[in-house]
């Protein structure tokens, strides 16, 4: 079972939604973003906004949702964040009603996604070469409907995923089963006619990789090389996938990707060997040219490329 969704558009709509809540001042927003993306990547908006309730309920604020119907939200924030939701071709806020920010982040997130989602380096590839040696597979992924088929056709990638092939916790459960549930895994496998444990996962959220090995997947492969990694953070978030924080059972990602196009030989070797630690023992003898992150025998993260 194949995962996706382009994620750093989504979440940075969902920064800039959630901006006017977050305590912070104006000018600080800009430079907070990067690191908030990546702190809740994976997540879903109703999480980040229950976090952010604590913290205003620390300093004696409204809930967020109290304050959004209020109104008289700080002018300067306002104004940073209208400009940034321009760049995601949004509107001012104020200019279009909602009843709640939760039905605002849903509804902008699809139309922002709309227009700015793009795959990432090296997936069309992978899915050719995948399908070309008759790997089947599929979507599983907290982010809700329709939100997902329209990033996939913004990407280019509808001939890949059509509809019976996109998972939702979010859309396809009630009540909703976000990762790391292992819920929406288990689904795609079975829609696939797979066994849990001879399915490979690529994640790039800690919640994924958590919800994969909840699920039992067979393999997971982590991935750092999506827009919302930079390159200096790219070692720490792949120790971070392997870690396993959000497994019940501890485990991680097996090896950690920067490269999309390396995904398809190890998927290769895995559907070849039917075991993860098979392909770990053989990895270094892979194909693997954008370099690997993994645990050593010492059980230590280790980066390695020829």
């Amino acid at each position: 079972a194949k995962r996706g969704a382009p994620k750093p558009p989504a979440m940075k709509v969902a920064y800039w939604e959630i901006a006017p809540y977050l305590c912070v001042e104006a000018n600080d927003l800009p430079g907070s973003e990067e690191e908030y993306v990546r702190n809740n990547a994976g997540k879903a908006f109703e999480f980040m906004m229950e976090e952010c309730d604590k913290t205003r309920k620390a300093k004696g604020l409204a809930t967020i949702e109290e304050a959004y119907k209020a109104g008289g939200e700080d002018p300067a924030v306002m104004d940073m964040v209208n400009t940034r939701r321009s760049d995601f071709g949004l509107p001012p806020i104020g200019t279009v009603k909602y009843s709640t920010l939760l039905e605002q982040q849903k509804e902008e997130t699809v139309i922002s996604l709309s227009k700015v989602a793009r795959p990432v380096d090296g997936i069309v590839a992978a899915l050719k070469g995948l399908k070309e040696n008759g790997i089947a597979f599929a979507i599983s992924t907290t982010s809700p409907k329709p939100r997902v088929p329209v990033s996939v056709e913004s990407c280019g990638l509808s001939g890949y995923f059509p509809p019976d092939k996109i998972h939702s916790g979010e859309s396809d459960f009630d009540p909703p089963r976000f990762k790391p549930a292992p819920d929406v895994y288990l689904r795609a496998a079975a829609h696939e006619g797979a066994m849990p444990e001879r399915c490979v996962a690529v994640e790039d959220s800690e919640s994924g990789v958590g919800s994969a090995s909840n699920a039992n997947i067979g393999l997971i492969i982590g991935y750092v090389g999506a827009s919302h990694v930079p390159s200096d953070r790219k070692a720490k978030h792949a120790g971070a996938l392997i870690a396993g924080t959000r497994a019940k059972s501890g485990r991680g990602a097996e090896i950690v990707l920067a490269d999309m196009n390396d995904l398809l030989v190890v998927v290769k070797k895995y559907v070849q060997d039917g075991k993860a630690s098979s392909v770990m023992q053989d990895v270094r003898n892979l194909s693997i040219n954008g370099g690997f992150w993994h645990k050593n025998e010492a059980g230590e993260v280790e980066y390695f490329k020829k």
